[in-house]
C-alpha cells in the first residue's frame, strides 16, 4: 500500500491553479522531500492530503483511504505540522500536549512528549504567548508526534530552528522512520535540507510537478562541476580552447567555472595536468543546482510556449 498516492490532481482558486495535473507516489516507510520555492504549491498540496482542500480535479489517496469525503478517522493516523502554528496563547506547552493528547484517547504519560521536550531543549511550563518562533515550532513538531502517527506530514520544519535544534530533528525522523517504519512527507524550500533525511526527492515549481529521483540518482549523476584557478592569467586561454566543453566556461574573477561529464572530464584532466594550476576542485552537483537548472528549463520551456 501507498502511503500518498495522487493522479493528475489540481486545485484552481477561481482561474488560478493552485496545483496543476500533478502525480506522485509515496512509499510507506520511506523519508519523502517535497522541494520548491515559497508560492511553488506545496502547502496547497499537504492541505489536500489532510483533507483542508479538496481538489478540483483528479483523484488522491492518503495511506489507502481516496479522500472523496470528510475521513476525521485517517487524520488520526496523520501527524501534521503546518508551516504557520497558531495555538492559544494563554496555555502553557504542557496544557497544549494535555488537550492534544485527549484527543487521541492519550494521558501525557502515555506518549513520547517528555522525551522530546528534552532532547529539543524545550519548557513545557511557559506559557505559549511567551514562545519564540522556534519554541512554537518544537512545540508543533512535539504536537505532531503525540500520537505515533503512520504518516508525519512537516511543511517547513526548520524554520526557526537553529542549526543544533535543526540536526537533532534530523536524528529524531530518522530514528523514527527507522526503528517504527513511520512515513515522513517533508516540505521545504531549503534544498539542502533533504540531502540530511530523505530518500526520495520531487520538485515542484508554479504547482507542476518537474521531476521525481531518488537522492542518489541525483548524487551519482555524470555531471561534474569543475573549479580551476590557473597561476598565470594567461594559461586560462588553453581551457577556452578546449571545443568540447559545454556550457562554455564561466569566470568569477578568480577561478573558471564549467561543467564536464565523461570523456569530457577525462580530457579536461590530461590537459589540465600539462598546466600550471594554483587550486582545482571537482565536485557533483548539489541539490539545489539540480532544482536550479530545472527551474531555468522550465521557465524557459514557458517562455517558448
Amino acid at each position: 500500500m501507498l502511503a500518498v498516492e495522487a493522479q493528475g490532481i489540481s486545485k484552481l482558486y477561481g482561474s488560478k491553479a493552485g496545483v496543476q495535473d500533478l502525480s506522485m507516489e509515496v512509499k510507506q516507510g520511506e523519508v519523502f522531500g517535497f522541494i520548491g520555492p515559497n508560492g511553488a504549491g506545496k502547502s496547497t498540496t499537504i492541505r489536500m492530503m489532510m483533507q483542508l482542500l479538496r481538489p478540483t480535479e483528479g483523484s488522491l489517496h492518503v495511506l489507502g483511504e481516496e479522500l472523496n469525503r470528510e475521513k476525521p478517522e485517517l487524520r488520526r493516523r496523520i501527524g501534521y505540522l503546518p508551516s504557520e502554528i497558531t495555538l492559544y496563547p494563554q496555555m502553557t506547552g504542557k496544557q497544549a500536549i494535555e488537550l492534544t493528547g485527549k484527543a487521541y484517547g492519550l494521558k501525557p504519560q502515555q506518549t513520547p512528549a517528555l522525551e522530546y521536550a528534552e532532547r529539543l531543549q524545550w519548557n513545557p511550563d511557559q506559557k505559549i504567548k511567551s514562545y519564540s518562533l522556534g519554541n512554537r515550532k518544537k512545540l508543533g513538531i512535539i504536537l505532531a508526534l503525540l500520537h505515533r502517527p503512520e504518516l508525519l506530514i512537516l511543511d517547513e520544519p526548520t524554520s526557526g530552528l537553529d542549526p543544533l535544534m535543526q540536526r537533532e530533528l534530523f536524528n529524531m525522523l530518522r530514528e523514527l522512520n527507522q526503528s517504527e517504519g513511520m512515513t515522513v512527507f517533508f516540505s521545504t524550500h531549503v534544498l539542502s535540507e533533504v540531502e540530511k533525511v530523505c530518500e526520495r526527492v520531487a520538485f515542484i515549481k508554479d504547482g507542476r510537478l518537474l521531476r521525481v529521483n531518488r537522492l542518489e540518482e541525483l548524487s551519482l549523476g555524470g555531471t561534474h562541476r569543475v573549479a580551476v584557478q590557473f597561476q598565470s592569467p594567461g594559461d586560462a586561454r588553453e581551457l577556452y580552447n578546449l571545443t568540447m566543453l559545454d556550457p562554455a566556461v564561466q569566470f568569477d574573477g578568480v577561478h573558471h567555472h564549467l561543467e564536464a561529464s565523461g570523456t569530457q572530464l577525462s580530457a579536461l584532466l590530461v590537459r589540465l595536468a600539462e598546466l600550471p594550476l594554483a587550486d582545482l576542485e571537482i565536485r557533483r552537483p548539489t541539490i539545489e543546482e539540480l532544482f536550479m537548472n530545472d527551474y531555468r528549463a522550465a521557465e524557459k520551456e514557458g517562455e517558448t510556449v
